[in-house]
């Protein structure tokens, strides 16, 4: 009788130890999960810090390479602040919030990416949409040297005579320079001058868009070359200026009160 009274006892202290013990793993592993639900991030915006620009623009279905000319520019703060925009020369430019969470999207402004890969001269991300974007660091964007690029002296003060091939190309203007109220409120400024077309030495053709005030517009256009005079003719509008500069990277134009600098517009 005391024997099983015995055998008893030590299977009830068996049964409550492993119960016990159970208990304990459950809330253990309760906890693990927790923690792995929390994950973290592969990288920091710390490494981010300075200015990005994209280079190579990849389509996400096939990973082949696409040509576009609106480069992502991000610049990024000491603290979690951005700046984004575009390189087109009228993009909005963003200032906002940045952050990388535990998924790898990287947060700038009112843009989402997810980080695919980050060094410390290339960060590859994808927009979740199309394409897969590809930046570089850089010291400073290209569109912040336009600028500064001086215009040789005798380049730029006398007009010149040029044929239709110094003209050809895609054009975009980086800087105007004005003569105090040298700018009319009814004027139409040029932005971008695309001239695909030969037809013949002193004859180009293409588009031009333009602008007045916050109204924007892009038709075609024919432009004619009389010796110094490029006149530009679309549609009900026409312009006629003196040429000062034709070459494979710079085209300068303008008349007595308004001049345009322009650059090859390049598409990566």
């Amino acid at each position: 009788m005391r024997i099983n009274y015995f055998l008893v006892t030590i299977l009830s202290v068996c049964v409550f130890s492993h119960s016990e013990a159970q208990y304990k793993r459950k809330g253990e592993n309760l906890q693990n999960a927790r923690k792995n639900r929390i994950s973290q991030a592969s990288f920091s915006l710390a490494q981010l810090k300075g200015k990005w620009q994209e280079t190579i623009r990849k389509n996400r279905s096939d990973s082949s390479r696409i040509k576009f000319n609106d480069s992502i520019l991000l610049k990024f703060y000491d603290s979690n602040k951005v700046q984004t925009r575009t390189s087109v020369a009228t993009s909005l430019t963003l200032n906002g919030e940045a952050e990388i969470d535990g998924d790898n999207n990287l947060y700038v402004a009112s843009d989402v990416y997810l980080v695919k890969s980050l060094s410390a001269n290339e960060l590859v991300i994808d927009d979740n949409s199309k394409f897969i974007h590809t930046l570089k660091k850089v010291d400073s964007f290209w569109y912040e040297k336009l600028g500064k690029l001086p215009v040789k002296q005798n380049e730029g003060d006398q007009p010149i005579s040029v044929n239709s091939n110094s003209i050809l190309g895609k054009w975009f203007v980086y800087r105007r320079q004005a003569k105090p109220g040298g700018i009319a409120d009814s004027e139409q400024l040029i932005k971008y001058l695309n001239l695909p077309v030969r037809i013949d030495n002193v004859t180009a053709s293409g588009d031009i868009t333009f602008f007045r005030g916050s109204e924007t517009q892009k038709l075609t256009c024919t432009v004619t070359l009389n010796k110094t005079e490029i006149r530009i003719i679309s549609g009900k509008f026409a312009w006629k200026f003196f040429t000062y500069q034709a070459d494979s990277t710079n085209l300068v134009f303008g008349d007595g009160h308004l001049k345009y600098f322009c650059k090859p517009l390049k598409e990566n």
